[in-house]
């Protein structure tokens, strides 16, 4: 298509179908799509396709995408760290999208873990810089990792680090001065990797991509197998997936699946023994 100053603007096209750069205009809409076909005022033809609204599942509230908050930006503090972005829902939100930084592998983990937890109310990254009573070494101050507040309104903020690192004495001196320097009330935690060892990080993975996306019907079906089978005190992840019936297709599995792992993220369902979830892994219900 011929692109000319007139026609550069598009919104000008989709407010007006029949405007002053347009001899014929027609709207085709299909789903949340909607198309313009024309011709322009060199007699080429032209179609012009954009979004009519963002009612995809999963997908709600993106043009509501409220910016990242934190204290300062992340920081790539090497070519292998893995720094980066992604985008979480929390009630202190109000349930919109937030951006949310993380500077390492470990504290992308870190934040799926709070986002996940039932009883997380809000996370903020890089949320608060504390600056020490009594240096330790050349280090004056420290930007906390993330900040944690539960829906009982108990706040902490969480100090994320490899376990070599925290290990040793300076890091302890650290930890010290950032707790002498919050207010009282307030939680303080060390986090390393100890905690989210790779099989944890997997799931932890699945289970966002799974909570991220809903599917009524297949979660509703999985609730009315565990109801038929509350004398059961344990069941595989592939009799789960069988019984919910959703239909032969891969895709049909899938949906079962992931609606497992709905279940196992709101800790309805819990694995009986450590590793990836899988078809042949054991579930039994959460005590």
């Amino acid at each position: 298509m011929k692109t000319t100053r007139e026609h550069r603007d598009t919104r000008k096209i989709a407010e007006h179908p029949k405007n002053e750069d347009c001899r014929e205009a027609t709207a085709v809409q299909n789903g949340a799509i909607k198309t313009l076909e024309f011709v322009d005022a060199d007699g080429v033809d032209g179609m012009i396709t954009f979004p009519r609204q963002l009612d995809i599942e999963g997908y709600d509230g993106i043009d509501q995408l409220l910016p990242y908050d934190g204290e300062r930006n992340v920081v790539h503090r090497s070519a292998w760290a893995k720094t980066g972005f992604l985008v979480g829902r929390t009630e202190e939100d109000g349930g919109r999208p937030r951006v949310i930084g993380h500077e390492s592998a470990l504290e992308r983990y870190v934040a799926l873990n709070a986002l996940l937890h039932p009883n997380t109310f809000g996370l903020k990254c890089q949320p608060r810089t504390v600056v020490f009573a009594d240096p330790v070494g050349d280090v004056k101050s420290n930007t906390l990792d993330f900040l944690v507040t539960l829906k009982c309104g108990q706040q902490t903020y969480l100090y994320v680090k490899n376990e070599d690192n925290l290990s040793r004495p300076r890091h302890a001196l650290i930890c010290q001065q950032v707790r002498m320097a919050l207010p009282a009330g307030v939680g303080f935690a060390a986090v390393s990797e100890v905690c989210f060892p790779a099989w944890r990080r997997g799931n932890l993975e699945r289970l966002f991509l799974a909570k991220r996306f809903t599917d009524p019907e297949a979660d509703a079906r999985l609730v009315a197998v565990l109801n038929d089978n509350i004398d059961t005190p344990a069941f595989t992840v592939e009799e789960l997936v069988f019984r919910c019936g959703l239909g032969p297709r891969t895709f049909d599995q899938g949906r079962a699946f992931d609606a497992v792992l709905r279940c196992v993220a709101d800790r309805r369902l819990e694995q009986k023994h450590k590793g990836m979830i899988d078809y042949p892994t054991v579930m039994e219900r959460a005590a």
